[in-house]
């Protein structure tokens, strides 16, 4: 059984979100970065139930809930509604209903309501693969580092990171991540046929360091994370900090 718990309204006009074919013809900016973000933050958390008006559905952290009306700033500039509604079966859930939205984000590869399949990566230009990677970490509620109770304050901190997704996604994203992270990564599929990629240790670190460079746009509430991965970033820069040696 639904509850409605919360609408939000917003006034503006057409799409901001490009075209996966449109984006692959011309050089990426920061803007985009901020797309892609979302593009990775639904992929992680949401599908696309197709109908005269497509419905974006998210699965939401409550904490999360003024995210996601950045989000529909970020996403469109047109009229959007989102109702917020509790789920027995999922918990807190998202409604997005816009034609022209919902339709872009199919194209995009998000899932439709059987939520299989997901965003194929050769859609996501190299220089924008952290904040596609960024987004689906944060929308993977329920799953470490960010979707658990508690939030990390430093990389050196995050034992594990964990990806949930179809399993043939997952493989791309662990060849994708194979040169930023020390260790492969494990991918593991449970009898429903969904699959999960861990990253542990050293490697679950270099994750995160990756996926935050440059943080065009992230969770408020990790806001200590991204401070603390910017110092240490600058400090490595200044020389103040080495790497360690191998052997």
């Amino acid at each position: 059984m639904y509850t409605v718990t919360l609408a939000l309204r917003r006034d503006g006009n057409p799409s901001a979100l490009p075209d996966p074919y449109g984006l692959a013809q011309r050089r990426a900016d920061r803007r985009d970065a901020t797309l892609l973000y979302w593009v990775g933050y639904v992929a992680a958390c949401g599908a696309v139930y197709d109908g005269p008006v497509p419905t974006v559905v998210l699965d939401v952290d409550p904490r999360d809930v003024p995210h996601v009306e950045t989000m529909l700033q970020d996403l469109s500039e047109r009229h959007l509604g989102c109702e917020f509604c509790q789920s027995s079966a999922r918990g807190l859930q998202a409604y997005i209903r816009d034609r022209d939205l919902g339709r872009l984000l199919l194209h995009w590869g998000i899932p439709g309501g059987d939520r299989t399949g997901s965003v194929p990566l050769r859609f996501v230009p190299a220089a924008l693969l952290p904040h596609f990677v960024r987004g689906y970490l944060e929308g993977g509620r329920g799953t470490p580092p960010f979707g658990t109770r508690t939030t990390p304050s430093a990389a050196a901190s995050i034992g594990r990171v964990v990806f949930e997704g179809p399993p043939a996604f997952l493989e791309t994203l662990r060849k994708a991540l194979r040169p930023h992270a020390e260790g492969q990564g494990t991918v593991a599929v449970r009898r429903d046929g969904t699959g999960r990629l861990t990253y542990t240790g050293r490697a679950a670190s270099r994750v995160v360091r990756f996926a935050y460079r440059d943080a065009a746009r992230s969770l408020p509430r990790l806001d200590r994370l991204r401070q603390t991965l910017r110092a240490s970033g600058h400090a490595a820069r200044s020389g103040r900090l080495r790497p360690r040696r191998r052997g």
